[in-house]
């Protein structure tokens, strides 16, 4: 699930004939696809068209605000949608709750994506809004299905049926993620559910309460991820988690990643840049208006560390610690010190192993942000044995995780290795021994380390 392909495949064997007969699944995701927009999703209207209610004419708390828009549930939540998420945040902390009931059951689309917000409140109106997205992805998946039978159908259309089939496939994954607990009984939370793209839709989920965490993780992955990819991204996320009970890891799936034609481009990553910035504003607006102190942390991986970089670059959005693994490049313009970031807490980390890291700085011509000169607090991904005896694996490969638990390890993200380590210890604020060169270590040790797994 890396820079260059995933692991496994992520087209199922319903739509794998049809993608075969244009060159296969990079290649369509290369040339895109004038996919069929997604059926409107309903919204009860409460009478008369809403009024624009200026900024100026808004409560300055939450109690207020339910008294000028009771009976007007309609117009509070396009004025919510229309404020900056630090006044969104002033006014939910204090917003009573069977007005907040009345909000994610009028517009859970809105609520939903609503930065500023209650994430639990959020959590609340996307699980609501699955079935109803469900619905709509298979109508659409049908229509496209029945395009494609006509006489007169497009070169276009089998791609389009393709993306239709991955946007119901993804949302299945989703169902699936939320009709059960988890074994390790971590709540997740479905943070966000963007389904205005084509394809697969853009989401959040944290592993954690992210209302309260004082560690507080957003993990932005590489190329070809996406929801599809969720159940597997979050066995790392959760590992990250895991560091402390008080923690909450986000799996930010919240922009179209490229395929291997794009990644040489920093498009996809300038579009996500975007988003990213407004999903930790959103994040730090909740906090402050809750008061809560936290340690934020930005971990990206391949691809995405060139994504979240950008997104670093464009402003201050107040973030603790920036991890990147297995980079796949900094725009050269971009240096350590435009990063928004406190003096020493950019971290990179690049496995010996990792061949595929270089190649994507090289073909790209983006920095190595594992280089020594480039700046970053290096740690090493190569293995180590701890000075209590505990052995760290080295990793040996470029992705992120595997296909299941056992395919993780010796991944950045897999459990015991040297890399998920210092990780943990990165985002929770504890000091770390940087190793920036570090031998692998060798077979037997590895294989010990695979035995104590």
């Amino acid at each position: 699930m890396g820079f260059w392909g995933v692991t496994r495949g992520t087209v199922s064997h319903r739509i794998a004939p049809l993608l075969h007969a244009f060159g296969g699944a990079a290649t369509a995701l290369a040339v895109g696809v004038a996919a069929l927009g997604m059926l409107p999703e309903p919204g009860a209207a409460d009478g008369a068209p809403s009024p624009i209610v200026t900024m100026e004419e808004v409560p300055s708390n939450g109690a207020d605000f339910a008294v000028q828009f009771g009976g007007r549930v309609s117009a509070a939540v396009e004025t919510l949608a229309s404020l900056p998420a630090a006044q969104v945040a002033a006014l939910w902390v204090d917003l009573p709750r069977p007005f907040v009931g009345e909000l994610i059951e009028e517009r859970p689309d809105v609520i939903g994506n609503l930065e500023g917000a209650s994430y639990t409140d959020r959590d609340r109106a996307n699980i609501r809004r699955l079935a109803t997205v469900q619905r709509d992805a298979v109508a659409t998946e049908q229509l496209a299905l029945s395009q494609l039978r006509s006489p007169s159908a497009l070169d276009s259309s089998a791609l389009t049926v393709a993306e239709a089939t991955a946007r119901v496939e993804a949302i299945d994954v989703l169902l699936g993620l939320f009709r059960n607990a988890p074994s390790n009984d971590a709540r997740r939370y479905l943070l966000s559910l963007d389904s205005s793209v084509d394809g697969p839709p853009l989401a959040a989920i944290s592993v954690g309460d992210l209302d309260s965490a004082p560690y507080a993780t957003y993990f932005v992955p590489g190329m070809n991820s996406s929801v599809l990819q969720a159940e597997d991204y979050l066995r790392g996320v959760t590992r990250i988690q895991q560091a402390s009970a008080a923690s909450a890891a986000v799996l930010w799936l919240g922009y179209e990643s490229p395929g291997p034609v794009e990644t040489v481009s920093t498009a996809r990553a300038e579009a996500g840049a975007v988003l990213l910035g407004a999903a930790l504003d959103g994040y730090n607006a909740y906090r402050d208006a809750v008061g809560l102190r936290s340690e934020l942390t930005v971990l990206a991986h391949s691809y995405g560390s060139t994504t979240a970089a950008i997104t670093l670059a464009g402003g201050d959005h107040a973030v603790s610690s920036f991890v990147m693994i297995g980079s796949a490049g900094v725009p050269s313009h971009i240096r350590l010190e435009d990063l928004n970031v406190p003096a020493g807490r950019v971290y990179a980390s690049e496995a010996t192993a990792d061949g595929l890291a270089a190649k994507g700085q090289f073909w790209s011509g983006r920095a190595n942000p594992a280089s020594a000169e480039w700046g970053a607090q290096l740690f090493s991904s190569n293995g180590t044995t701890l000075a209590d005896g505990t052995i760290l694996s080295a990793v040996r490969a470029h992705d992120a995780v595997g296909a299941d638990d056992a395919a993780d390890h010796e991944k950045y993200l897999g459990d015991g290795t040297q890399s998920l380590y210092g990780i943990r210890r990165i985002v929770t604020g504890q000091p770390y021994d940087i190793a920036p060169v570090a031998p692998a270590p060798s077979t037997d040790s590895t294989i010990l380390a695979t035995a104590a797994k």
